[in-house]
């Protein structure tokens, strides 16, 4: 008898992982559990409100399937008449619409969803608790049923920022402030001309961005982020840099090495030697000790991540033409107070020595995905982590997991049974939110499961 993988989340973690599972010789029975069907397949990053955003991807790094690299652009020069209105043509180093993406994505999870019907179901409803049934578990849902199962994976996803307000400031609840900036929130009810505050100035503050201007925005929209600096733009005339061999070494010595190297190689585009240096990130940060993790995320990060996590160059000339003309500023600062008033909500905000208070129409969060489980409110982590199935880490990045993503407890043991995929391993492998990344892990975790279900067989 074949055993039983429920799958709760249905974004691009949880398809890669289903459409993996049923592919395997002999595989188990997959069930996918998403309790939103419009972001079945496509999560957040790939939905229909991004109908014109850029993937941050080249067409040619965005195949769902390994051994098949360039699937995706054959996809699109296959399907390119039905987005005639979104792309002008296909080539391996377009930067396509994140919505194109989506139903590219979509349409395989249904394709697999076909071919094996008699092996995988997709229910729509919400996982709300996870409970050990002797050896096997149980997903109890919102509906009131519940599924038992051999292996659970959890396939979350990226979750809303942490708020910027406090629990106890009523500006949470004003209608004026987006506390989750993948919503459709952000673009309702603007008249076109408004004063709007982005707090970060990352990716997801480059969408928004991208979003108002393809909605016609005429307003000022003003970017506040500690660091003050927008995501670098992609060098797309130099492949990645063949990095063979590399000793790990502590944060600020690889810094240093990774200069010297940028400057002994000329020729070469900074972003390619940073390409290079990817697949070498998991085993660095696998031997870092938790004080240098802490050194890097304290004086490193904010500068690796607007090199290492780079936008399209025509998303970057957009954002300097509207700089050019006086409708975008970015600021380098922090929050000091806030207030709501009449006018808009006042926000108080320090830069370098001097304190300035401005009032904006609107602000919108874009801090980034909150990492720290603890704060999430999401009612199955709640859960698990209330009964010590799930624990999260020190440094607040994700949960406690082995590299191949099966789950440590409380205890510090391996809860049998239960895996993660995807921006939940973020603690223990640092690069783990892009496709490359959770193809290869939903494609490891396919065969791990398979493997262990054949030896249990064996016995």
């Amino acid at each position: 008898m074949s055993s039983t993988v429920i799958i709760i989340g249905g974004g691009l973690s949880g398809a890669l992982a289903a459409m993996q599972l049923v592919q395997f010789p002999n595989g188990p029975q997959v069930v996918l559990i998403e309790k939103n069907p419009e972001l079945l397949g496509r999560g957040v990053a790939y939905h229909y409100d991004f109908t014109h955003q850029p993937l941050n991807v080249v067409a040619a790094g965005m195949s769902l399937f390994i051994d098949r690299p360039l699937d995706f652009v054959e996809w699109l020069q296959k399907n390119h008449f039905k987005y005639n209105h979104l792309i002008d043509e296909v080539s391996p180093q377009a930067f396509i619409p994140r919505k194109i993406f989506g139903d590219y994505l979509l349409e395989n999870l249904e394709n697999v969803q076909h071919s094996a019907a008699g092996r995988f179901q997709i229910r729509i409803d919400e996982a709300i608790s996870i409970i050990d049934f002797g050896t096997r578990k149980t997903v109890v849902l919102a509906s009131g049923k519940a599924i038992h199962a051999d292996h659970v994976i959890l396939a979350l996803g990226n979750f809303p920022p942490a708020d910027i307000f406090k629990q106890d400031n009523p500006l949470r609840n004003d209608p004026r402030y987006c506390a989750n900036p993948w919503s459709d929130k952000v673009y309702s009810q603007l008249e076109g001309d408004e004063a709007i505050l982005l707090v970060g100035s990352g990716l997801t503050a480059v969408d928004i961005v991208l979003g108002l201007l393809l909605r016609k925005f005429k307003g000022k929209v003003t970017l506040l982020s500690r660091r003050g600096c927008f995501p670098l733009p992609h060098d797309l005339s130099h492949p990645a840099f063949q990095i063979n061999e590399l000793a790990v070494k502590p944060p600020r010595q690889l810094l240093l090495w990774l200069r010297r190297l940028i400057r002994n190689n000329p020729d070469v585009p900074w972003p390619s030697i940073l390409d290079g240096l990817r697949p070498h990130t998991k085993k660095i940060w696998l031997n870092w000790t938790v004080e240098e993790k802490k050194y890097f995320l304290q004086k490193i990060r904010p500068y690796w991540e607007i090199a290492r996590h780079r936008i399209p160059e025509k998303s970057s000339s957009l954002l300097n033409s509207m700089a050019s003309a006086g409708q975008l500023e970015l600021k380098k600062g922090y929050l000091v107070d806030t207030a709501a008033t009449d006018g808009g909500i006042a926000i108080v905000y320090r830069a370098g020595q001097q304190e300035v208070r401005q009032v904006f129409d609107k602000v919108v969060n874009c801090t980034g995905p909150e990492s720290n489980y603890r704060k999430v409110r999401f009612p199955i982590i709640s859960e698990l982590i209330s009964r010590g199935k799930v624990t999260t880490d020190t440094l607040g990045l994700g949960i406690l997991c082995t590299p191949e993503g099966k789950i440590i407890n409380a205890q510090n043991e391996i809860e049998a049974g239960l895996w993660c995929i995807g921006p939940m391993r973020k603690a223990v492998l640092l690069e783990t939110t892009a496709l490359r990344e959770i193809r290869e892990q939903a494609a490891e975790l396919a065969l791990l499961i398979g493997q262990q279900d054949q030896g249990s067989k064996g016995r």
